[in-house]
C-alpha cells in the first residue's frame, strides 16, 4: 500500500507503455499497477515511456488540495486533466537525472474539477536503471508540504551539505598531502573524499551534462565508486600504519578491470555489470569496515576507536543502500551520502587530532632541543676559551722560541764570530776592531726588533731587508779570508710578512755562520732568487765538508733551528757534501698572501 495512505482520495492507479516521442497517452494498452512502481520487472528490457493515470473523484473544490510525488525514474512530465504542471527539460537521451527530486504542487480550480479528475504523469526511463513511479499522495496541503519539506531536506539539502563538507576536506587534505608527500595517509584521505564526491554528485544533478548518455553518466559512478572503495581501504591501512604488498597490488588490479568492464559494458548488459562491481565493491568495503573495527577495538588506539564508531554507522548506511540498489528493499532512499558526512568528519577530525599531536611532539623535541643547543652552545663556549688560552699560551711560547733562535742565530753567530777573533789574537786587536764588534751586535739586534715589528705585508722588499746582513756577514767573512759572492736576483720584487722575511734571514744567517766556523772554506757562493713561482737559496763553499748522514742523525741546534724555519716557511732544505764542495739548498712555494711586484 502507497505511504501516506490517510491523505490519498485517488480510486484507480493503471499505466501503459508509448514510444519516446508520444507526446500523449496511448488509448489502449492500460494496466492496473500499484505504487511505487518498477516497470523493469513487468516489461524487461523496455527502454522508453511509459505513462500513468491517476483517476480520482472530488467531491469539493473550494478546499485546496495538494500534489506530492515521491520521485520518477529518470525524467517526466505531470498533467492534470490535460494541462501541464511540470515537465523535465529533457525526456529523450540524455535524459534529466530527476530521479531523487520529489515534486510538490497545490492544486486549485480550474485545473482541479468538480468530480473526475484524472492526473497523467509520462515517465522516461531505461530498465537498466529501475525506471517507474514513486509514491504520489493528493490531499491537505500542509500535511503534504511539511512531507514534502521533509523529504526534500533528506534528498537534497543534506546531500548539498555533504557535498560542501566532502569537497573541502578532499580539497583541504589534497592539499596538505601535496605539502607533505610523506604524509600518505591525508594522499589516500584525499583521493576518498574526491571520488566519493563524484559519487554523491549522483543524488543532487538533474542535467546528463558533460554526458551524452546515460549510460556513461552510470559507469562514471560506478567506477568513481569502486575507486572510494578501494582508496577506503588503504587509508584504513595507511592509517592503521600497515603495509599489505600484495593486497594492495590485488585491490589496484581490480580497480582497473573494474572499470574496464564498465567502459566496455554494452547497455543490455550494464544493469548486470553495474551489480557485480556493487556486491564485489560492497564486499571489499566491508570486509574493510569489519576489519578495521576489530582491529581498532583488539589492537588500536583511540583515534582508531573513535574513528570507528564512524565507521559502523556508515556501514549501517551502506548495508541499507546496498539492499536498495539491487532492489531487495522497496525503497529509493540512500542514506550513505548523508551518514558520509559523519564518517569524512570524524576522519577528518582524528587526522587533525593526530596532526597536532605530531606538532605538540614536534614542539616539545624542539624545546628539548633548545635546552639541549643551550648547554653544548655553552660547553663550546667553555671549550673555545680554555683552547683560547691554550692558544695564546702556545703564541707566547712559540714567540719566545722563535726569539731563543733569533738571538741563537744573529747574536749568537756574531757573538761566536767575535770570541774567535779575540781568541786568535786577543792583544792584537784595535779598540776599533770592539767598537765595530759592538756595532754588529747593535745591528743584529735592530734586525731582531724590526722584523718583529713589521707586520703589514708589503712595508719592504726582502731585497731590502737582507741588506744590512749581507754586508755585515760579507765583512766578516773575508775579515778571515773567506771570499763571498753575492748572486741575487728578483728580490726588489719580493714581499714577505715579517716572521717569513725573519725565517730567510736566519736560515741564511746560520749557513754562513756555519762555513765561518766549521768549514775551514776559501771561497763562498750565495745565490738567492725570487719569482712569481718560488723562492730559492743555495749556499755553496769549498770546505772540508761532513758526513751529512750524521748531521741528520744527531743534528745541533743551529740544524734545527734552520729546518724549523723552512718547515714553517713551507719549504724543503736539503744539505749535500761531496768532493770538497758542500751545498746548502731551500725551494719555498710562493702563496697568495705574498707580493710579488
Amino acid at each position: 500500500m502507497p505511504a501516506h495512505a490517510d491523505t490519498l482520495t485517488h480510486l484507480r492507479i493503471e499505466a501503459a507503455r508509448s514510444d519516446w516521442q508520444a507526446d500523449s497517452p496511448p488509448s489502449a494498452g492500460w494496466i492496473p499497477v500499484s505504487l511505487p512502481d518498477d516497470w523493469s520487472s513487468r516489461w524487461p528490457e523496455f527502454d522508453g515511456v511509459v505513462w500513468y493515470r491517476l483517476s480520482w473523484q472530488q467531491a469539493d473544490v473550494t478546499h485546496p488540495v495538494a500534489l506530492m510525488l515521491d520521485y520518477l525514474n529518470m525524467a517526466g512530465a505531470i498533467y492534470l486533466n490535460g494541462s501541464l504542471l511540470v515537465r523535465d527539460r529533457q525526456l529523450v537521451e540524455p535524459l534529466t537525472r530527476a530521479w531523487n527530486e520529489p515534486r510538490y504542487r497545490v492544486l486549485s480550480p480550474p485545473l482541479l474539477r468538480e468530480g473526475a479528475n484524472t492526473l497523467l504523469v509520462r515517465v522516461s526511463g531505461l530498465s537498466q536503471y529501475q525506471p517507474g513511479l514513486g509514491n504520489v499522495s493528493i490531499g491537505d496541503p500542509d500535511t503534504l508540504e511539511r512531507l514534502y519539506e521533509t523529504d526534500y531536506w533528506l534528498r537534497h539539502d543534506l546531500q548539498l551539505s555533504s557535498l560542501a563538507v566532502t569537497a573541502t576536506l578532499g580539497c583541504f587534505f589534497f592539499a596538505l598531502w601535496l605539502m607533505r608527500q610523506q604524509e600518505v595517509v591525508y594522499g589516500w584521505f584525499s583521493l576518498m573524499s574526491l571520488t566519493w564526491w563524484w559519487v554523491a554528485l549522483n543524488q543532487l544533478v538533474t542535467s546528463p551534462w558533460p554526458f551524452a548518455s546515460t549510460d556513461a553518466w552510470e559507469s562514471a559512478n560506478s567506477i568513481a565508486l569502486i575507486t572510494y572503495s578501494a582508496a577506503f581501504t588503504m587509508f584504513c591501512v595507511r592509517f592503521c600504519e600497515r603495509r599489505l604488498p600484495r593486497l594492495e597490488t590485488v585491490l589496484w588490479v581490480l580497480v582497473a578491470v573494474g572499470t574496464a568492464a564498465m567502459l566496455a559494458t554494452p547497455h543490455s548488459h550494464m544493469s548486470a555489470t553495474r551489480a557485480v562491481l556493487a556486491i564485489a565493491q560492497a564486499c571489499s568495503f566491508f570486509t574493510t569496515c569489519l576489519v578495521f573495527l576489530y582491529f581498532a577495538w583488539r589492537h588500536g588506539r583511540t583515534d582508531h576507536r573513535i574513528l570507528s564508531i564512524c565507521i559502523a554507522i556508515f556501514l549501517a548506511a551502506g548495508v541499507h543502500d546496498l539492499l536498495t540498489f539491487l532492489g531487495i528493499l522497496d525503497d529509493n532512499r540512500y542514506y550513505t551520502a548523508l551518514t558520509s558526512q559523519l564518517q569524512m568528519i570524524g576522519m577528518a577530525l582524528v587526522l587533525a587530532w593526530n596532526f597536532v599531536a605530531n606538532l605538540r611532539r614536534i614542539e616539545r623535541f624542539n624545546e628539548e632541543l633548545n635546552t639541549t643547543v643551550d648547554a653544548a652552545r655553552a660547553e663550546l663556549a667553555n671549550t673555545l676559551h680554555r683552547e683560547h688560552e691554550l692558544e695564546v699560551a702556545n703564541v707566547r711560547l712559540n714567540e719566545r722560541l722563535n726569539l731563543a733562535h733569533d738571538l741563537h742565530d744573529g747574536l749568537g753567530g756574531t757573538l761566536v764570530s767575535s770570541i774567535a777573533t779575540l781568541e786568535h789574537a786577543p792583544h792584537g786587536i784595535p779598540s776599533g776592531r770592539f767598537l765595530s764588534i759592538l756595532k754588529e751586535l747593535r745591528d743584529d739586534l735592530r734586525i731582531i726588533i724590526d722584523t718583529a715589528s713589521n707586520q703589514a705585508l708589503g712595508e719592504s722588499s726582502l731585497a731590502d731587508q737582507i741588506g744590512p746582513l749581507r754586508h755585515r756577514l760579507t765583512s766578516l767573512l773575508e775579515s778571515h779570508g773567506i771570499e763571498c759572492r753575492w748572486l741575487i736576483a728578483g728580490l726588489d720584487q719580493c714581499y714577505l710578512p715579517a716572521s717569513k722575511s725573519i725565517d730567510v734571514m736566519r736560515i741564511l744567517q746560520e749557513a754562513l755562520t756555519n762555513v765561518f766556523r766549521h768549514s775551514r772554506a776559501s771561497q763562498v757562493e750565495i745565490d738567492l732568487r725570487s719569482d712569481e713561482r718560488e723562492l730559492a737559496l743555495a749556499v755553496r763553499d769549498n770546505g772540508i765538508g761532513f758526513d751529512p748522514a750524521a748531521i741528520q742523525q744527531h743534528p745541533g741546534t743551529g740544524m734545527r733551528s734552520m729546518q724549523a724555519r723552512a718547515r714553517r716557511l713551507g719549504g724543503t732544505l736539503r744539505i749535500r757534501s761531496a768532493d770538497g764542495v758542500t751545498v746548502l739548498d731551500m725551494e719555498v712555494a710562493r702563496t697568495e698572501t705574498e707580493g710579488h711586484r
